[in-house]
């Protein structure tokens, strides 16, 4: 069946206040390249086109048709087109024309002018993890003109590559009790960005199941609503994440994770709460970890000396560090008594990015290490993540009463 669908793997980071941490790019992220021997253009059986793009490194992107006249259309995060022509690559004869370059600034275009139309019908972007380059490939399927009308109606608006606009009005007062608290859950890692993978099993799909749990069992009570930053496997940058928080109306931001380390053996779940100095190696080693996901993902990060924005967001941490300080510690009493067995040092801090929301209290729950065959076989089982939900559940409902307590003695 034709997929009626628009790929795509994009940054959108909307927060004002978050977004002016995030302006200057690194000097380790390069433009990324075109490898112009190993990229094609060939026809295939029935109609089809196959296009392949080897890449220097992994970029977000997004795939459309155009109608009148019929073109296939690929927006990428910026490229270095240096050697890429016509001529350089192979062309399929059911393409007449093919054009690119920058369409705005940060953001690149590859257009390619059809003789019959076609369709997007497979489309993956392969990561080598040794190298770190990515191979774009993009199957199309002859289609009708109609069904190539139809197609080219669902297309993601022209601005999917610039910041999103945020409804501003009265801001998120702290909850006091008196309303159903909102649990965002953010499942780490995500489309190119796999997380930890071992014995076929990767990361980003077994804590979106947990999420998902989480979420369910949550609603269910009655006392929470819940919500997910992403329900799909696709890339999202650090910051956007705490964006889509924001936007959902948390009350609490709660990232989940299941790592491996590459040395040495950990086992059991681990709560963190931000910190400017890791409380151990370990911690060091997973933050470092889980913000290179953003560069692997073609993000450029690094936060400005906007000393005004900076002294902002210390002011609201001051409150909100000792929130999430106090929700860490009713998680892991939470966790260890629904589980049983927990950590010997469960609560720890790190310079996680995704846990700098200044206004948000926020907790990295680690489910346990996939480098360790007991910690994954309890990833696989649907009892023992039951019993983690409980857990959190228990904290959430602990950490909610006594939170609201604090809140109303800072009113009087």
């Amino acid at each position: 069946m034709m997929r009626q669908a628009i790929w795509l793997v994009a940054v959108m980071v909307c927060s004002a206040i978050w977004a002016q941490g995030f302006a200057h790019a690194q000097g380790l992220q390069a433009l990324a390249r075109v490898d112009v021997s190993q990229s094609k253009i060939e026809d295939g059986r029935n109609g089809s086109i196959s296009l392949q793009l080897e890449l220097s490194q992994p970029v977000p992107f997004r795939v459309f048709t155009l109608n009148d006249p019929a073109r296939v259309v690929m927006d990428f995060r910026e490229i270095d087109w240096t050697g890429f022509d016509e001529a350089a690559v192979d062309q399929s004869e059911r393409v007449s024309d093919m054009r690119f370059g920058i369409f705005r600034p940060g953001w690149s275009r590859l257009v390619l002018d059809l003789n019959t139309p076609v369709v997007p019908d497979q489309t993956e972007m392969r990561v080598n993890d040794t190298r770190g380059t990515a191979t774009l490939q993009i199957d199309m399927i002859a289609a009708s003109d109609e069904a190539f009308a139809d197609f080219s109606k669902a297309r993601e608006e022209d601005g999917w590559a610039l910041p999103k606009s945020t409804a501003f009005g009265q801001p998120k007062e702290r909850q006091l009790g008196d309303r159903p608290v909102m649990v965002v859950i953010d499942p780490g890692h995500g489309g190119v960005d796999s997380g930890a993978e071992r014995d076929g099993y990767e990361e980003k799909h077994l804590v979106m199941q947990f999420a998902l749990e989480l979420e369910e069992a949550l609603i269910r009570t009655g006392r929470y609503k819940a919500d997910l930053t992403r329900r799909d496997d696709v890339f999202m940058s650090l910051p956007d994440r705490i964006s889509r928080a924001r936007m959902l109306g948390a009350d609490v931001f709660v990232s989940v994770h299941a790592d491996a380390l590459s040395e040495g053996s950990a086992t059991g779940t681990t709560v963190y709460t931000l910190s400017d100095k890791a409380s151990s190696n370990m911690a060091a080693e997973l933050a470092a970890g889980h913000d290179r996901s953003d560069l692997l993902a073609g993000v450029d990060l690094a936060e400005q000396d906007d000393q005004i924005a900076s002294v902002l967001m210390d002011m609201a941490r001051l409150e909100t560090d000792v929130r999430s300080e106090m929700l860490a510690d009713f998680m892991v009493n939470g966790i260890a008594q629904s589980v049983g067995r927990i950590r010997k040092r469960p609560h720890l801090g790190a310079g996680f990015t995704v846990l700098k929301a200044p206004d948000i209290p926020s907790v990295l729950v680690e489910l346990g290490f996939m480098s360790n065959k007991s910690d994954l076989n309890n990833l696989l089982t649907k009892a023992w993540r039951d019993k983690v939900v409980l857990g959190v559940i228990d904290a959430l409902d602990n950490w909610t009463v006594e939170d609201a307590a604090q809140g109303r003695l800072l009113r009087q």
